[in-house]
């Protein structure tokens, strides 16, 4: 008996990789929680003279 799945490819795929991707990223995040200190950043930014 041969079953057919021609079609199905790319969706299955697809279906399969975006929750993977969800679950490593939100593994990545859990482990490296706390290990980047949180930091202001300033940025100076020039602004030009208002034309009268």
């Amino acid at each position: 008996m041969t079953i057919e799945m021609r079609g199905r490819g790319l969706p299955t795929v697809i279906a399969l990789a975006v929750p993977l991707a969800v679950v490593a990223l939100g593994v990545a995040a859990w482990v490296d929680a706390g290990r980047q200190p949180v930091r202001e950043i300033v940025v100076s930014v020039a602004v030009p003279e208002s034309s009268r």
